[in-house]
């Protein structure tokens, strides 16, 4: 009897390991991977990206992450502008709202427009805050402490752009007739600030490089454009797309643009956009882009080179 009971006992642990591996191979089988097969780009994008883009091929990239500073609250947002010391500004729609958002990420009312709209910023070397209304609106000069005064009233429908020149001085872009105003002082009369009257319907954007050129973004003819001093207008670049929507230098002098297909500046609604790099020369080639998933556009490119 004493025998059989270690025969018995003996016997336990190779019924326990068995019945581990039997548990085992259960998970196994419950745990089979599932396959989807997709076998385009608009299949991709049906589904929710979380962290990835989706290139216009296909192909699933890593994507850049985005942390929410500030919340407006507001339906759009127009135009956008950094001073010195890291506070953003941001002038929305159709409440004509402009909050100002601290480095820390908080944001408050800062001005509110009688006009609908806030299209245009830019900041003083003084520190004060330029911004445009519209529409039928005015470019208004807000201090540091949130008081405003009309600084320039055309009889223009839109003010689309802004930019500080080097001599202290205020481009205006507007529409609809295509003017670009030079504003020296608060109170100064449109006709006597009239520095040019371009062949467009719209001046959208206004930078300046390290040159200290004005180069202004036209629509409808997708134009990119180098204003002298005295009012003379080059041509820098004529886009295949109808609106040049946005402008920025970089530091070696090329200017980047942003064009749209559509014109975002009438429609007032979003529209299929495309990124061009623009540096003055003859040469075009076709390149490709990253597009987010969640974006669903498939925008078109263009880039020409010195």
């Amino acid at each position: 009897m004493d025998r059989m009971k270690k025969k018995i006992l003996a016997l336990r642990p190779v019924v326990f390991v068995v019945l581990l591996l039997c548990a085992f191979a259960a998970k196994v089988f419950a745990g089979e991977p599932i396959v989807w097969e997709m076998s385009s780009r608009a299949e991709l994008l049906k589904g929710e990206a979380h962290g990835i883009s989706v290139t216009d091929n296909g192909v699933l990239t890593l994507a850049p992450r985005f942390d929410q500073l500030f919340n407006t609250e507001q339906a759009y947002v127009w135009s956008t502008a950094i001073d010195a010391a890291g506070n953003i500004y941001v002038g929305t729609g159709h409440d004509g709202k402009l909050f100002r958002v601290t480095p820390d990420g908080k944001g408050t009312l800062f001005y509110k427009s009688p006009e609908l709209d806030v299209t245009a910023l830019a900041v003083a070397k003084d520190g004060a805050v330029f911004a445009a209304t519209s529409p039928d609106g005015k470019v208004y000069r807000i201090t540091a402490d949130g008081k405003a005064e009309v600084y320039f009233d055309p009889a223009d429908k839109y003010i689309w752009s802004l930019a500080i020149l080097p001599d202290g001085s205020l481009a205006v872009g507007t529409g609809d007739t295509g003017k670009l105003y030079r504003v020296r002082s608060a109170g100064a009369a449109p006709a006597s600030s009239l520095l040019l009257k371009t062949n467009q319907t719209h001046v959208i954007s206004l930078i300046v490089n390290k040159q200290g050129d004005l180069i202004a973004g036209t629509d409808p003819g997708g134009l990119v454009l180098r204003i002298s001093a005295d009012g003379k207008a080059f041509g820098l670049y004529d886009s295949a797309l109808r609106e040049i929507h946005a402008l920025a230098a970089a530091p070696d002098g090329s200017i980047y643009a942003l064009a749209l297909s559509e014109a975002a500046a009438t429609t007032r609604s979003s529209a299929t956009s495309a990124t061009a790099a623009v540096e003055a020369s003859a040469a075009t080639t076709a390149v490709t882009e990253d597009a987010t998933a969640a974006s669903q556009a498939q925008p078109q490119h263009q880039l020409t080179h010195q």
